[in-house]
């Protein structure tokens, strides 16, 4: 029986979610380096492949790997050397793309001496480049158009502050922690219980860090205690290379959710206050909703869609 045809090309599959930019090393800080290809007669010079390159610059053959192309999958590695790399020699085994001298341009790169080492799996990884990131609030503003009712109403202005901030600086807009603003203003916590709780910023506004208060549900940041929550930093990551309406859409009105149980929280204390019971609740609560208040009044943060 005749051997099986080997196939000419490596097997090469694209990797999911955005590829990195092409020159993602070089945005980290890395040094091009073109490997050696095949010798030829009269060079001196060895045949260079991943392992010889991470051994002659003293670093690990998987964090090379990984610091060019947030992945260490073969098959995805081989679309980056061929796409990127623009390698055209196969390996002896036919299964990958090699170094060569007539890749084009042939180049990777080297971490830096004091680039910190990889320690994550390459499914956990998402790389957004300025332009998909444009394109991904573009269809959230979209969607958000077609919402109706007040909670439409309040995602729309939600949406409109994250597109004005733009990438990557509506990754940090936040809003606080429905669970922490309900323990907080809680009439039967005393004040000592509210200055552990902010004892991250020493009391200072805006309160972040941990609160000290644990849940079981919602975000990571939610269910630790985290006194504000990035909601624009799941967005991304949760629909990294791809845009599902639906998902989207499910995804705002949770978002919005959660805020409007903060607000209302923070409500529910004024009204109180205008049936006379206000009091009891001292200053450090009430100085904690004008500060909200004014949150809402600031047309860069999320609390503006709170705004009347």
């Amino acid at each position: 029986m005749a051997p099986p045809k080997r196939s000419p090309h490596p097997i090469e599959r694209p990797p999911k979610g955005m590829p990195v930019p092409r020159n993602w090393g070089l945005m980290q800080g890395g040094i091009p380096y073109r490997p050696h290809g095949p010798v030829r007669p009269g060079d001196t010079r060895p045949q260079e492949d991943w392992y010889t390159v991470a051994e002659k610059f003293s670093v690990g053959v998987k964090e090379l790997i990984y610091f060019n192309f947030m992945t260490d999958d073969p098959d995805v590695v081989n679309w980056y050397l061929s796409h990127y790399v623009g390698c055209v020699k196969v390996s002896p085994s036919g299964n990958n793309w090699m170094f060569s001298n007539s890749a084009n341009p042939g180049i990777i790169y080297i971490p830096p001496v004091d680039h910190d080492p990889i320690d994550f799996e390459a499914e956990d990884i998402c790389v957004w480049t300025p332009n998909d990131a444009k394109t991904f609030l573009m269809r959230l503003f979209a969607l958000a158009q077609g919402m109706k009712g007040y909670k439409g109403q309040r995602i729309k202005k939600l949406v409109q502050v994250i597109l004005n901030a733009g990438y990557p600086a509506c990754l940090d807009l936040w809003y606080y922690n429905d669970m922490v603003i309900s323990v907080y203003v809680d009439i039967k916590e005393g004040n000592a219980k509210r200055r552990e709780m902010i004892k991250a910023t020493r009391g200072a506004f805006p309160f972040s860090g941990e609160s000290g208060v644990y849940g079981q549900q919602g975000s990571e940041e939610r269910h630790r205690g985290m006194w504000q929550i990035h909601p624009v930093r799941s967005l991304f990551t949760d629909s990294c290379g791809s845009f599902n309406a639906q998902a989207m859409k499910d995804r705002l009105e949770s978002i919005d959710e959660e805020m409007y149980r903060g607000w209302h929280e923070l409500d529910m204390v004024s009204a109180k206050s205008s049936q006379g019971g206000g009091s009891a609740f001292g200053e450090m609560v009430w100085d904690f909703i004008n500060h909200v208040r004014l949150l809402s009044e600031d047309q860069t943060h999320l609390y503006w869609a709170f705004s009347q």
